[in-house]
Order: C-alpha cells, then sequence, then structure tokens
C-alpha cells in the first residue's frame, strides 16, 4: 500500500517551481559593480536602509571593499571578510580618488616643517581642506603637529539633506484612513457661504482689464527681479576661510582649519605679533645668559589677512644679554611671501643662513639667501624660483553613483523583491 503525498497549495507549488530560478537569477548581490576604499576614520556598516538599525561591522580608514548594490546615493558593500551592509556613498573612495590621497601624502612627507603647533581640543584631519570633506584622523587634545603649508579656500555651506525613501511619512493603513478622515470631518466648522460679488462688479472689471499688463509684460518683470536678486546675490562678500596641511608624529598628514592651531614659539617672542597671525618659526641658534638661562634666537613670518600667499612679513629676533630681553634685529614688511622657508645648520664661522621666497615688483618669485651671524642679518644672494606642480584637489568626492547604477543588470519585480524577502527569512550572510 503506497502512502498518498499530502497536496500543496497552488501558491506553495508555484514558489517551489520559481525557487531555482529565483535563487540563481534573481540574487543582484553576488555581481561586484565596482571598488571602493573608507574615507573616514571609523564608517559603521549597517546592515538594511534604516538609521536605528544598529550596525554589523565598522570599517577604518583605507579599507578596500567592493560595491554589489546601488540605491540613490547609498551603496551596498562587501568587505574582505565577506560582511555585507550599506553605507553613504558620500564616505567612499574611487579607485582614482585613493591614489590621488597617496599621492598627496607622499607629497607632504616630503614637505619641510615650517614650525610645530598645538591644539587646546581634539581636531579632525580633513582630506581636503574643506569642512565637508571625510576626517580620516584626529589631532589629540594638546598634541603637536607640523604646519607644512597654507591654503585659502571659500567656505561653503553643507548640502541640504536629500529626502529619501525612508524619510517620507508612512501611508495610512485602510483602517487608519475612515478614522482620520472622520476626524477630520468632525472638527472642521460647516463651510460659510460664498461672498456676494460687489454692484459695480462691471465697472471694476473693465478698468482691471484696461489698465491690466499682459502675461508676456508679467513674465518679463519676474525674470528682471529675478536677475536682480541674483546680482545682488553675486555682489555678496564669499567667506574665505584658511586652512593648514599639518603631518603628525604617525606620518598622517592632511587639512585642519588654521584658527585652531597654536604655534609653539615661546610666549615672551609671540607677545610681539602686534594681532597678526605667526605663518612659521625656525630657531636661529642658542644663547647662554648667566640670569635667565638658554634662550634662543627666531626668524618667524607672519599674516596679516586672509590672502593667497603664505605671509607678508617677517623678523629675526635676538637675545640681548645685557638687558636680557628679545630685541629685532632685522625686519621687513608689505611683501609677497610663499612657502617653503629654509634654514640651514650654523657653519664653521657661527653663522645661520636662510632661505625666503618673495614676489617682486615684476611679478616673478625670487629666492633671496640672508645669513644670520648672531646680531645683525646680511643679504647674500638672490635667484629667480620656479614652483613645482601644484598639489592635487578634489580627493573625496564620493563614489560616482550613476556610473554604478548603470551597471545594475534590469530585473522585474519578483527579481528586485527577492533579496529583501530573502533577508527577512533566512536573514544576512
Amino acid at each position: 500500500m503506497h502512502r498518498s503525498l499530502p497536496r500543496l497549495a497552488p501558491f506553495s507549488a508555484i514558489f517551489l517551481m520559481l525557487l531555482p530560478w529565483l535563487t540563481g537569477c534573481g540574487n543582484r548581490s553576488s555581481e561586484v559593480l565596482g571598488q571602493a576604499y573608507v574615507a573616514p576614520a571609523t564608517l559603521p556598516l549597517r546592515r538594511e536602509l534604516a538609521q536605528k538599525n544598529s550596525a554589523v561591522a565598522v570599517l577604518k580608514h583605507g579599507d578596500r571593499v567592493s560595491v554589489i548594490d546601488v540605491r540613490r546615493r547609498f551603496v551596498k558593500v562587501r568587505t574582505a571578510k565577506g560582511i555585507e551592509g550599506w553605507v553613504d556613498s558620500f564616505q567612499l573612495l574611487s579607485p582614482e580618488q585613493m591614489e590621488l590621497v597617496r599621492q598627496e601624502n607622499r607629497r607632504a612627507l616630503a614637505l619641510p616643517s615650517e614650525g610645530a603647533a598645538t591644539v587646546y581640543e581634539a581636531l579632525n584631519i580633513h582630506l581636503d581642506p574643506s569642512r565637508q570633506s571625510p576626517a580620516f584622523a584626529k589631532i589629540p587634545e594638546g598634541g603637536s603637529v607640523a604646519v607644512l603649508e597654507y591654503r585659502i579656500e571659500p567656505r561653503v555651506s553643507a548640502p541640504t539633506r536629500s529626502q529619501f525613501f525612508y524619510d517620507r511619512p508612512q501611508p495610512l493603513s485602510r483602517r487608519q484612513r475612515p478614522e482620520r478622515q472622520s476626524r477630520s470631518r468632525g472638527n472642521l466648522p460647516p463651510m460659510p457661504p460664498p461672498p456676494k460679488p460687489p454692484q459695480n462688479w462691471q465697472e471694476l472689471s473693465a478698468e482691471r482689464i484696461d489698465g491690466s499688463e499682459s502675461t508676456a509684460d508679467l513674465k518679463a518683470k519676474r525674470e528682471k527681479e529675478a536677475a536682480e536678486r541674483k546680482t545682488e546675490d553675486l555682489k555678496k562678500p564669499v567667506v574665505m576661510e584658511d586652512w593648514a596641511l599639518v603631518r603628525t608624529k604617525y606620518a598622517q598628514c592632511g587639512w585642519v582649519l588654521s584658527r585652531n592651531l597654536m604655534m609653539s614659539i615661546p610666549d615672551e617672542v609671540a607677545q610681539y605679533a602686534e594681532g597678526k597671525r605667526i605663518t612659521s618659526y625656525f630657531d636661529l641658534g642658542a644663547v647662554e645668559d648667566e640670569t635667565k638661562g638658554v634662550k634662543h634666537n627666531w626668524l618667524w613670518t607672519t599674516a596679516s589677512d586672509l590672502e593667497s600667499y603664505d605671509f607678508d612679513a617677517w623678523r629675526v629676533f635676538l637675545w640681548n644679554r645685557r638687558h636680557h630681553r628679545y630685541e629685532t634685529s632685522y625686519r621687513q614688511r608689505d611683501i609677497e611671501g610663499y612657502f617653503p622657508v629654509h634654514v640651514d645648520a650654523m657653519d664653521a664661522n657661527a653663522l645661520r643662513t636662510f632661505e625666503l621666497i618673495t614676489k617682486d615688483e615684476d611679478g616673478k618669485l625670487r629666492q633671496r639667501s640672508y645669513a644670520f651671524d648672531g646680531t645683525r642679518v646680511h643679504l647674500t644672494g638672490a635667484e629667480e624660483y620656479h614652483p613645482g606642480a601644484a598639489a592635487n584637489t578634489n580627493k573625496a568626492g564620493g563614489l560616482d553613483t550613476d556610473k554604478l547604477q548603470a551597471k545594475l543588470p534590469r530585473s522585474g519585480w519578483l527579481r528586485r523583491h527577492w533579496n529583501a524577502l530573502k533577508g527577512r527569512v533566512f536573514g544576512n550572510p
């Protein structure tokens, strides 16, 4: 006697028939759309596109991931360990952008230091001189960094956050709709009767029609007003910010806001800054003072305003043993100076030589050499200076999700929703 097999429901039978096709063709996460690298210091990997969803892993700066799916500005990635999750594409770098970051880091490591600086509070280090650029490292409170160069960039306001599908209000269910409609109808007062037209409505209408403007005139007037508003916006001054390229003791190079740095020159010298910003400083040798101990002679550069050049004045301080104070040995103002400032070691004749790059009235850059004998500064030579290649910019622009979206296979309703159904039933790997 054969035992009869249980009869399957029609829907279950259809589901079992489509299961091999769905598992074989519907898994769009098996295809790799491209490679990317993590930009910020830490980046949580979300299991689903929900802000309150717990993170399945935390990625670090420079980690390589594979992009397997795209949803607007969000991308689904797979780590080297096989963990999958969703991240913001603005927090990722393409392979080309990551190569620019490495080239900039190698260039910054070769730059000479223009002086050490400290921070009073923890400060983020950005990939680019921009507030919207990802922060890949942090200077701890009281930490010291080497200042390499400066750059003036406009302050750009943060982009408006797009309204994605999970930000929209959830639609009401069928049970909630009648209750809400009945509740709203019950609270509203009755509609008032429409107002009656005035007795002379014909005269008013005729006068308005005769003296009214045409549609073309109204359109031209509105365009003119819009152009005037745009012109007024262009006349508004652009807020500029001063950024500094710094290097940490761990060979991390990036950009920070200069106003958050404090140059580590002694306070008894910094008090002569006269409200200007100290951009660089250098030790020109030690001086033995019987009363005050060991002091140092200093060279510094300062800037008054935010300009495209690095300094507009430089000064040499010497320690006077007789009066036990700092005095000015040489000073030059109203110049246009550029980094790097180079200071040589003391030679056999107890001379310290240094070079500064300034722009002359003819518009050419010249590098002038000076010698400091402990008391006076002497000009020893000048030659034309040719700057090197400019640094790469715009490294952290985020992934181009449009190109990744074009690589996605076109799929029907079943293929689009199979991954979500499989993740809810079997869980993500």
